[in-house]
């Protein structure tokens, strides 16, 4: 390469940097460009709604619902004019003496629509009827001592003992031997005939009415699975799920209704809370609680209470008298 190459070479390097330096003080000092900034504030423009109960698009903002007790526009101007032909007037606002409106009610002429009837009597006299009112509801049957005694009352079998047995702590002593195997003899029957009170808040046992949970232990007890009378299973006996399943099936019920099958930890423990219901078996020995009758619904332990059969006649207004 030749010295004037080079020479005319350096020179366009030279003219091309003035140019582009050129070119960048230009281009910077154009005037900037304007610029408008908005700030868009919550719910300034419409939105969908967000819930069903409301629309599909949310035009307004929140406000009071029209007519609640928040609305002031029931202080901000005046309701509209009552029917003067109406029998019976509406509150109002007073009418404002001087020319012009007060934003806020000074007085209201209230008049109460009466919950009494006028009727004229025959000396001209008017009387005002009485508004009808329901009857009170019936009170629930009283129950006799021995229920008490036998849903577990001991305040019951006290008193019990203080009418038949007085002050002698001897004869108080065998009228509570007596007095409890009859309660432990009836709470047998109760188990075997699988009357049990169950549990509220059980998910498994909810799903059924009281009869049929009684039907499905009673199903259980016959595959060998056995309510032990206070709040688990004789022998810790478990049931499976299988197991409940054919219980259901047996008694008529679709094992596939059931939504809340409890695991083999909740089976376990399926009867706690659980208690039989000797109670409800007085009806079978009623109406009049005679002692063949009494005998008959204990069974194989009548014969435990002798005693109490000799004094049943005495003792039997005591202990069923409501």
């Amino acid at each position: 390469m030749t010295a004037s190459e080079l020479a005319f070479l350096g020179l366009g390097l030279l003219l091309g940097a003035a140019t582009g330096a050129a070119l960048i003080v230009v281009l910077g000092s154009r005037p900037a460009r304007r610029e408008i900034r908005v700030t868009v504030a919550r719910d300034a423009v419409p939105r969908r709604s967000e819930t069903l109960s409301q629309d599909a698009f949310v035009t307004s903002a929140a406000a009071p619902a029209p007519g609640g007790p928040a609305d002031r526009r029931w202080f901000d101007r005046d309701l509209p004019p009552s029917d003067l032909r109406a029998s019976e007037p509406v509150p109002v606002m007073a009418s404002m003496g001087a020319p012009g409106r007060s934003p806020v009610a000074t007085q209201w002429a209230q008049t109460a629509a009466q919950d009494r009837t006028s009727v004229p009597s025959a000396a001209g006299a008017v009387a005002l009827a009485e508004p009808a009112t329901e009857a009170p509801p019936a009170p629930p049957p009283a129950e006799s001592p021995l229920e008490r005694i036998l849903r577990g009352e001991h305040l019951a079998m006290v008193e019990v003992i203080d009418a038949v047995a007085g002050q002698d702590s001897l004869r108080r002593r065998d009228w509570e031997l007596l007095l409890g195997g009859l309660v432990e003899a009836m709470a047998e029957v109760a188990v075997r005939e699988s009357v049990v009170d169950f549990p509220m808040g059980t998910a498994f046992w909810d799903t059924f009415t009281v009869e049929q949970c009684r039907h499905i232990v009673a199903a259980l007890a016959t595959m060998g699975f056995e309510y032990d009378g206070r709040s688990g299973w004789v022998e810790h006996h478990v049931p499976v799920y299988r197991d409940l399943s054919i219980a259901l099936a047996d008694i008529g019920e679709d094992p596939r209704r059931v939504r809340a099958w409890p695991n083999q930890a909740e089976i376990a423990g399926l009867f706690m809370g659980a208690r039989p219901a000797p109670e409800e078996l007085l009806a079978a020995a009623g109406p009049d609680y005679r002692v063949e009758a009494m005998q008959a619904l204990v069974g194989e332990r009548s014969a435990e209470l002798a005693d109490l059969w000799i004094a049943w006649d005495n003792v039997r207004p005591r202990l069923l008298a409501a």
